[in-house]
């Protein structure tokens, strides 16, 4: 089924997942709760189904270098309209979710692997992800966290080394589900700006995202330590000209792939 098809499907759907039951006749008051449920559960299997479209056309493009942010805010703009999403996300929610008390308290980081899979099981759940590696402790994750930022820090690097950093396009996708259909986007690509200032998570993001599909773009604005990266795109100076002249040039490239 098309994104276009998905989206006309929920836009019928939603009044009666929506819909006051207790409004009308008392005799007719089963038949609209009926109604109302049978809606939910199909809005909730067409949501699936418009998140798994969602990714089969994503196109990400990771934005990285000095001017980064620049480059986004107008990749954003409404005469432009990309999808933005942030690609620390999965590695904040995942840290939030694990007491601070466990790694800045006297609990070793091996044992914090324990509580830590766990979560990282109902995260997965939560992205319909059924197989995935286990996390396992390492003697280089043995160091103290001061911060939940250094926590995140640590996930990030065992998420990406043990599991694949291709799991922050899930996550993007899943986010961007709601904005989505709210906006009825049934585009042929869904172009997605990943904007980061860690440069090996960049490097990362431009060799996993490629497991889920090739249409993966690495663009460094003004300056940037990894400005001689091989098929990157390299933008001196962030006007809206240059943006506009370099996501074209991208889509000519996305669309033949």
């Amino acid at each position: 089924m098309t994104l276009q098809k998905i989206v006309e499907e929920i836009k019928t759907l939603k009044p009666f997942a929506e819909e006051d039951t207790q409004t009308g006749p008392v005799e007719t008051l089963n038949a609209r709760r009926g109604r109302k449920n049978q809606a939910i559960e199909q809005l909730k299997r067409l949501k699936r189904s418009y998140s798994e479209e969602l990714m089969r056309t994503a196109v990400f493009i990771i934005s990285a270098g000095e001017q980064r942010e620049k480059f986004a805010e107008i990749s954003s703009g409404k005469d432009i309209n990309f999808f933005s999403a942030d690609p620390e996300e999965f590695y904040k929610d995942l840290a939030k979710r694990v007491p601070p008390v466990l790694y800045m308290g006297k609990e070793g980081i091996s044992n914090i692997f324990d509580v830590l899979g766990r979560h990282l099981e109902d995260k997965m759940n939560e992205l319909d992800i059924n197989e995935y590696n286990q996390l396992i402790f390492k003697a280089s994750y043995a160091r103290k966290c001061n911060s939940i930022e250094e926590f995140k820090d640590l996930i990030k690097e065992a998420i990406n080394t043990q599991i694949g950093s291709e799991i922050v396009g899930i996550q993007a996708v899943r986010s961007l589900v709601p904005t989505a259909i709210d906006q009825g986007h049934f585009n042929t690509f869904t172009p997605i700006i990943l904007t980061t200032s860690d440069e090996k998570l960049a490097l990362s993001l431009e060799k996993d995202l490629r497991r889920l599909n090739s249409r993966v773009y690495l663009v460094l604005s003004g300056n940037s330590g990894l400005s001689k990266e091989e098929g990157a795109i390299v933008i001196e100076e962030v006007t809206k000209d240059a943006v506009k002249k370099t996501l074209s040039a991208i889509k000519k490239t996305f669309k033949n792939k």
